[in-house]
């Protein structure tokens, strides 16, 4: 028998034992256990999102998918104590709960590749918080042909009134499901399910079936809603399956799903790449839930001035601080009424008041409780917020989004910054633990109180983005010779300067250039967190320019500043030639990323939160782009930005909802070699080699041998002699004077300038423009 290898990991506050890392778990694919654990420890804040406080059923493979497998729902006698469970069926099963990171690595350790949850969380066991509707098709099913079903019944739910969201089962089907309010049982939620499949049945009867048994079914896709029923599971969005390819349950937006060709584009290597990349699609999950159509009460008037006697109903006098401080003749403000019902909505607004904050708002008894946050929400654990309890708000403020007089008690502009529903997870002596779930924010919290209205309020959960920590990439711009005209686009300048993520965190500044080079130390004016924005933690993308005496950025001046060393000397260019920061987008401000909203709201909170006259400066865009970018021509500008009003923020993806209108047609290049200069260029070179970088490849564009003065091209060859030399470049292409040129490894980029590409690719009348050492 082969020894046991074992070894033992830190997973945040827990010591795990893992063993056998090197054990083969899918032949076919070569992936061992160490690839299974370090996928769930990194899908950890994602998949927690919709398994947290739930029953798991797991399904093992302790000699890899080629074994024997089975199911287990019963924990262990030898786990760990700190691994939560609850006693469930009638067989009094002691189900294992979903709770932190930790537990996904002792899972994965233990070969449990695959995790099933119960549709219910923890405390309320029997009662479902969604209805799933699983799309089973038969073997040999083309993949592609259970899109339009899937989309059909979406319509159908949406006319119920329900959100549905869709996922991949890892083999061969779908999972649609909808959230619901967790106050029904199994069975009528199961009912409720009844009501809406039967009816689809019967409208597409050669497509669908609702028969269990494989040989009734005569080649048509299940519509499966026999799963909703107490005790059973699916598997967990982002839970691998032992499968050939070791593909994912993967949550798709429905445009997403449009364009899938096989469930296997979704697996252990691509998963976490995508959610990183494009955003969790079921995000604020838990936000759209709604009463089961066969429940919801009937629409009635609302009767005035009767206050029914319960804890579901506040009167006046429960009200009494908010309203003794408020005219409402004065405000626009909400009076409070007497609510209807009881829910688990919150809301957190951004506040202007006499010093900018945040209001974190709970619905509780017929009331919001809330707390003032004046650094706002926590980003990451071990982050600590002060929150000073405030009155009892009416539940009418989760709408209220507006600007209070000034005169009136807490005047000034307030947003909605979030706003969704919350559950309580856990209640303490002196606090309790809780989840936000909403489009803004998703993620648990503390709050513990300290002393009279002083609370503690800090983050539980590890983000899935750690957008102040993690390298970012900056979004980029495809490229247009015309300014694209219709609604829906916003213009601005392209500024000639460095292209950098400027990170703000509790007042502290970080810049970085679009190669991840930190460049913070070379731009001391730069440095002035607090005095330059209204916020504590936030990440900027924008452009670092240095002006001349007219305004205009000047590019060689810019890159003089980054080039230069020794303190004192950076300290004199700071008068000499002072560096601005144009700001045209925010990806993330004060505990909750801004990427998944439309360019034209993060433009608003990004102009809300900088101050002014500060080296800080908004790039302020207009609606007439071909006015600006004839503005731009006539003042010698580089050209504009187009870019769509609806965009998100893709971080690190070239796209076309962005596009870059230049004056002249240019390039950024890499220089990959040079040929032999002749009479007074023979001490530097001929001709450059450039090559253009699409995706990974290199594709080759030719030579440029105009655009050089003497200085210029000293200054390249002294650039050039650093960089390594190589036999032959990798490149797309035929490459020309192979024979007597000096090839170049390629990390050199330059910028070209040409008039279009010609038959075979190469640029047509290339002429150089400068170095880009920013790049």
């Amino acid at each position: 028998m082969a020894k046991r290898k074992s070894q033992w990991a830190q997973v945040g506050k827990r010591e795990v034992e893992l063993s056998n890392l090197e054990k083969v778990l899918f032949p076919e694919d070569h992936i061992v256990k160490a690839e299974v654990i370090e996928y769930y420890l990194k899908i950890a804040p994602t998949l927690l999102n919709y398994a947290n406080g739930r029953a798991l059923t797991l399904i093992r493979y302790p000699d890899g998918i080629t074994g024997e497998s089975f199911y287990q729902k019963n924990r262990p006698e030898w786990a760990p104590q700190w691994i939560e469970f609850v006693t469930l069926g009638k067989e009094k099963k002691d189900y294992i709960i979903a709770t932190e990171p930790a537990l996904l690595v002792w899972l994965a350790n233990l070969a449990s590749l695959e995790l099933h949850q119960l549709h219910s969380r923890k405390p309320s066991y029997d009662l479902p918080d969604y209805m799933v509707f699983d799309l089973d098709p038969p073997e040999g099913y083309s993949f592609p042909k259970l899109i339009p079903i899937a989309l059909s019944l979406r319509t159908v739910l949406e006319s119920y009134g329900y959100t549905p969201f869709v996922k991949t089962t890892g083999g061969k089907g779908l999972h649609i499901c909808c959230p619901i309010e967790a106050t029904h049982d199994f069975h009528t939620v199961f009912e409720a399910a009844q009501d809406i499949a039967k009816p689809f049945v019967e409208k597409y009867p050669n497509d669908v079936t609702l028969q269990i048994k494989k040989d009734a079914r005569k080649g048509r896709v299940l519509v499966d809603i026999f799963r909703i029923r107490s005790g059973q599971s699916i598997v967990s969005a982002y839970s691998l399956r032992g499968r050939n390819g070791a593909p994912v349950s993967m949550p798709l937006t429905w445009d997403e799903l449009e364009h899938v060709k096989s469930p296997l584009e979704f697996n252990i290597h691509t998963a976490v790449e995508k959610v990183v990349r494009d955003g969790d699609a079921w995000q604020g999950f838990d936000a759209y839930a709604v009463p089961i159509h066969t429940h919801r009460p009937k629409p009635t008037a609302k009767k005035k001035n009767i206050n029914p006697a319960g804890t579901k109903h506040k009167s006046p006098e429960q009200l009494e601080a908010y309203t003794k401080k408020r005219d409402f003749t004065k405000t626009p403000e909400p009076a409070g009424a007497t609510p209807d019902a009881v829910g688990s909505k919150f809301v957190v607004h951004r506040h202007h008041a006499s010093r900018l904050h945040y209001d974190l708002r709970l619905e509780k008894d017929g009331v919001l409780k809330s707390w003032a946050v004046p650094k706002g929400l926590p980003p990451y654990p071990g982050v600590k917020r002060l929150a000073v309890q405030t009155e009892d708000h009416p539940l009418e403020y989760l709408t209220f989004d507006g600007a209070i007089p000034k005169g009136q008690y807490g005047a000034g502009d307030m947003w909605i910054y979030a706003l969704g529903k919350y559950q309580i997870t856990k209640d303490k002596k002196d606090g309790f633990y809780f989840r936000l779930n909403s489009k803004e924010v998703n993620g648990e919290y503390r709050i513990h109180k300290m002393k009279e209205k002083e609370w503690l309020l800090e983050r539980v959960d590890q983000p899935q983005v750690d957008y102040l920590h993690q390298d970012i990439e900056p979004m980029l711009a495809d490229q247009d010779a015309v300014v694209p005209k219709g609604e829906g686009y916003l213009y601005e300048i392209k500024w000639d300067g460095i292209r950098a993520l400027i990170t703000l965190e509790d007042g502290h500044i970080k810049i970085k250039t679009r190669n991840q080079r930190d460049v913070t130390a070379q731009f001391p004016e730069l440095q002035i967190g607090e005095k330059a924005f209204r916020a504590t933690n936030a990440l900027f993308d924008a452009e670092i320019v240095c002006l001349d005496p007219a305004g205009k950025p000047i590019f060689k001046r810019v890159i003089n500043r980054l080039m230069s060393t020794g303190e004192t000397n950076i300290q004199k260019l700071t008068k000499s030639n002072p560096a601005f920061c144009y700001i045209f987008d925010c990806l993330y401000l004060d505990g909750r990323a801004l990427v998944n909203e439309p360019l034209i709201r993060r433009k608003e909170w990004l102009a809300d939160t900088i101050r002014p006259e500060t080296p800080y400066r908004v790039s302020e865009h207009v609606d007439d782009g071909p006015s600006l970018l004839e503005a731009a021509r006539e003042h010698n500008l580089e050209g504009i930005m187009a870019k769509r009003a609806d965009s998100k923020y893709m971080p690190g993806r070239r796209t076309d909802l962005w596009l870059k209108v230049k004056i002249r047609e240019s390039a950024e290049a890499v220089i990959i070699g040079f040929t032999p200069g002749k009479g007074n260029r023979g001490a530097t070179f001929g001709a450059l080699h450039i090559a253009e970088r699409i995706g990974k490849e290199l594709h080759y564009r030719g030579k440029v041998g105009t655009g050089f003065d003497d200085a210029t091209m000293k200054e390249i060859s002294e650039v050039l002699k650093k960089v390594e030399t190589t036999p032959k470049p990798e490149v797309t292409g035929k490459l020309l004077d192979e024979k007597i040129s000096t090839w170049l490894e390629p990390v050199t980029v330059a910028e070209i300038s040409y008039s279009k590409l010609t038959p075979d690719n190469m640029f047509r009348e290339p002429v150089f423009i400068r170095l880009r050492p920013d790049l």
